[in-house]
């Protein structure tokens, strides 16, 4: 079974607000609103909700970034948030307005 959360670019912001994540849950996709200023989507995870860190993909040579639109479903690496309680999207352009953007969430066996 599949779950969403969603998250709060502010206008003129590039930061989402944070979600919490269930022990065995991982983000899977994130489905984009109509209208979105940034083109790339990057992350922040967080072990104790304070303190945010850049994502890296898997191995840790890059950022973990995927490419977004408007009104998109984009798969994710579910893989690469684990260990991560808390986490942010970040836009790659400052927001025209405020934007949500859902999280789609999915367990996974530990």
């Amino acid at each position: 079974m599949f779950a969403f959360k969603s998250v709060v670019i502010a206008n003129a912001a590039t930061v989402s607000s944070a979600i919490e994540l269930a022990r065995d849950e991982r983000p899977v996709m994130i489905e984009t609103p109509a209208a979105l200023t940034g083109t790339a989507i990057t992350f922040q995870g967080s072990i104790d909700g304070t303190t945010y860190v850049p994502v890296y993909e898997v191995g840790g040579a890059n950022a973990y970034s995927v490419t977004a639109g408007t009104s998109r479903a984009v798969a994710l690496d579910h893989r690469v948030f684990a260990g991560i309680n808390y986490l942010k999207l970040v836009s790659g352009s400052t927001e025209a307005a405020e934007r949500t953007i859902k999280v789609v969430l999915r367990p996974v066996a530990l």
